[in-house]
């Protein structure tokens, strides 16, 4: 299984509702793209976020589905209608069970 955890930084002031709204689009694409094994986005509760308060968490049947899943249009579509004017700055991280 391939892991992608993207950790986003709302921008300050952003309405509750364009943040839901963001969440929505963006738990959305689980029923269009293949190769989805788990996917969820959620509020970031650590203690210790960093100011990254919105969290998507994934996981993928490989590396490739993984790589599909985030070259994809609609991917880019959500990112760019919904998250990026929510959004001040992300971070991306991947990985894979075989790898350790």
């Amino acid at each position: 299984m391939f892991h992608c955890t993207i950790l986003y930084a709302l921008r300050p002031g952003v309405a509750l509702g364009q943040v839901r709204a963001a969440r929505e689009s963006l738990q959305s694409l689980v029923e269009t793209l293949p190769g989805v094994e788990h996917f969820v986005v959620t509020h970031n509760l650590a203690p210790e976020s960093g100011g990254f308060n919105l969290v998507l968490f994934s996981a993928f049947t490989d590396r490739v589905a993984c790589d599909i899943f985030l070259r994809h249009d609609e991917f880019a579509r959500v990112h760019a209608e919904e998250l990026d004017p929510v959004v001040s700055r992300r971070i991306v991280a991947l990985g894979d069970d075989a790898s350790g």
